[in-house]
């Protein structure tokens, strides 16, 4: 009992260390609102699952403690300023003092497209290997192989910039990341090429965050 009660013991002991050593660490995590414009035909629903998906990376990549989307809907109304194509220094002052932020990350979509293209190359290695047989199953083979010709890409592209509160430029990059995978005519999509170029933009950002 006395050895199982030592043990308890540290074990708490030990856990109050880690405690006390962590929060000096999160109370040092930036705050951030993280904004997500469209330049590009981007649909809305997908807008809305990048909105998530960056507010997400900035949290987990960068370790930053981001505004809720509702805290940011609030601020935008209550200062009667909108992140759009501009926004204006006091603007952005307001904003960021109504959220309490240090920073303003804007991801802002500029390239959001999809082109099928034809691969040759594939086809006539399914109609070279259908010669070998007889014309029936060339019949059969040769819709196939001018399928598996075609190849979808779904490709985006994105602006991604760091203000300070006080309204000045801390970082900003541009990435741009496609979908292509197997059988991408059925599969390619260009939320996917999104979620991948706001990611390696985050990875980015963290070093100004």
């Amino acid at each position: 009992m006395v050895r199982t009660s030592l043990h308890m013991r540290r074990v708490v002991a030990g856990l109050v260390v880690v405690i006390a050593c962590a929060i000096p660490c999160v109370a040092q995590q930036g705050r951030v609102a993280v904004f997500v414009q469209a330049a590009a035909p981007v649909p809305a629903a997908d807008l809305d699952r990048i909105r998530a998906y960056a507010s997400q990376q900035c949290a987990a990549i960068a370790a930053a403690r981001v505004s809720s989307s509702g805290e940011v809907m609030y601020a935008q109304r209550a200062t009667s300023t909108y992140v759009g194509n501009t926004i204006s220094v006091e603007g952005l002052q307001r904003l960021a003092a109504t959220l309490g932020v240090e920073y303003v990350v804007i991801f802002r979509i500029v390239r959001w497209e999809s082109q099928i293209s034809f691969r040759p190359e594939r086809s006539l290695v399914v109609l070279g290997v259908s010669s070998l047989f007889g014309s029936t199953l060339q019949l059969l083979t040769t819709p196939l192989g001018l399928l598996l010709g075609l190849e979808k890409e779904a490709t985006v592209g994105l602006f991604a910039t760091v203000l300070t509160a006080s309204g000045g430029i801390r970082f900003t990059t541009s990435v741009t990341m496609s979908d292509r995978p197997l059988l991408s005519l059925l599969t390619a999509d260009p939320l996917e090429a999104a979620k991948r170029a706001i990611q390696a933009a985050v990875f980015q950002l963290a070093v100004a965050l």
